[in-house]
């Protein structure tokens, strides 16, 4: 079957299959649990964890490629999130439309919605985006919502499927969709651990209507770098993408804002060279352009705490409260020790952090965002992890982080009250 003929899914696996073709080797996870540093799978184990997934029923989207190339996969369970959605198509992105400008808050799918919303045993180790810049609907008008955006939610409001509005809406429905994220910055693997284990979770659950729409790994070729330093035996601090862009200061909130510190010792690490301009985030922004999107949760590491919007602006968002309820409850059950909760920006001392997911998810979707910093960076005594970035991040028992992290984010992933 022809590439462009192919469905999503099978596009999809047809993309994984080719990828594991290519990644297959000796599994990492033996080397690393030699030098103490755990038994973290390397890039084609993890996708075979993504091939067992779609064996057990999730749906394998490709969104996307990498600066390399690397098939950028979601993985979708539950309830159809976007009535009528394609894939991503293979081959060169067209010619920009006219007046549209790389990272313009405009012409994605959804504009910002009103801050109210509804509320809605884990096992371990068992090339641009073809499209408009930041997705469908680039051809509204500025000033003019796009015509499918789904009304406010109402607090009373079933977690279901509603119904789509605006031309040719008539029987189509959108579901609420959790967005789960990891594997954005590439040495912090506990994140895709913790996120590849939800979901052999949530495969299992009865979501009730929800659609869970995940990408487990979003910088690839970051990880895949990772790897090679690993099985080199070379300690290299990698944080973002074959260009050498943070991919979460690339998000269209607030990109490049700076405070007087950042103004002052200038930026840590590169922002990219305008909002979405790595295809790692152009292709994120495209996939959930047309979805209505509630929930989200990007899992990270090693701060051991649960943050929340803003983290580009010393302003608190107007529903504060309801982030630091959903927070708090996190928190609380990630450990036997709670991890902290608060906004991002106080997180980091006051200095605003710009192109943040977070706040895109919650700016432009109006989701309630949660940013968990898995685990809590312990090192221990041995010479081998002091030396070694990757044990910066990543706790040497994953059974030391994840379940319980699992466990603790599942009602929040799931649509319940806080």
């Amino acid at each position: 079957m022809p590439k462009s003929d192919q469905g999503p899914e099978e596009q999809g696996r047809a993309a994984l299959k080719a990828a594991l073709f290519v990644h297959r080797r000796a599994p990492l996870s033996r080397l690393l649990a030699r030098r103490g540093l755990g038994p973290y799978r390397g890039y084609g184990e993890l996708l075979e964890a993504l091939d067992r997934l779609a064996d057990r029923g999730a749906q394998l989207s490709l969104i996307g490629r990498s600066v390399r190339g690397e098939p950028l996969l979601a993985v979708q369970l539950g309830a159809t999130g976007a009535a009528g959605a394609g894939g991503y198509r293979e081959g060169p992105a067209p010619a920009a439309l006219p007046g549209q400008q790389g990272g313009s808050s405009r012409g994605g799918g959804s504009p910002p919605r009103a801050a109210s919303r509804p509320h809605g045993g884990t096992q371990l180790n068992g090339a641009p985006v073809a499209g408009a810049h930041l997705g469908l609907g680039a051809q509204v008008g500025a000033d003019e919502p796009a015509p499918d955006d789904a009304a406010p939610a109402q607090p009373d409001e079933p977690a279901g499927p509603i119904a789509r509005r605006g031309p040719g809406g008539a029987g189509r429905e959108r579901a609420r969709t959790t967005v789960i994220l990891s594997g954005i910055h590439p040495l912090e693997w506990i994140g895709v651990e913790t996120t590849l284990a939800l979901l052999e979770r949530l495969a299992a659950e009865d979501l009730g209507g929800r659609s869970i729409f995940a990408v487990p790994i979003v910088n690839p070729d970051g990880l895949l770098r990772v790897e090679m330093n690993l099985r080199a035996g070379r300690h290299r601090y990698v944080r973002g993408n074959a260009r050498g862009v943070d991919l979460n200061r690339n998000f269209d909130a607030g990109w490049y804002e700076r405070g007087l510190v950042q103004r002052l010792i200038g930026l840590v690490s590169s922002p990219g060279s305008r909002p979405a301009s790595e295809p790692e985030v152009e292709a994120i922004a495209h996939a959930l352009s047309s979805r209505r999107i509630d929930r989200a949760l990007s899992l990270h590491s090693a701060g051991g705490a649960v943050l929340y919007p803003p983290a580009h602006s010393l302003w608190p968002v107007a529903d504060a409260a309801e982030h630091r309820a959903f927070a708090l409850r996190v928190a609380r059950a990630a450990d036997r020790r709670p991890y902290r909760a608060m906004s991002y920006v106080r997180f980091a001392w006051g200095i605003r952090k710009a192109g943040l997911e977070i706040d895109w998810l919650h700016d432009r979707h109006g989701a309630l965002s949660l940013l968990v910093e898995c685990s809590r960076g312990k090192l221990g005594l041995r010479p081998s992890r002091l030396v070694e970035p990757f044990a910066w991040y990543n706790p040497r028992k994953l059974d030391d982080a994840a379940p319980q992290l699992v466990e603790s984010v599942l009602p929040f992933v799931k649509g319940a009250r806080a």
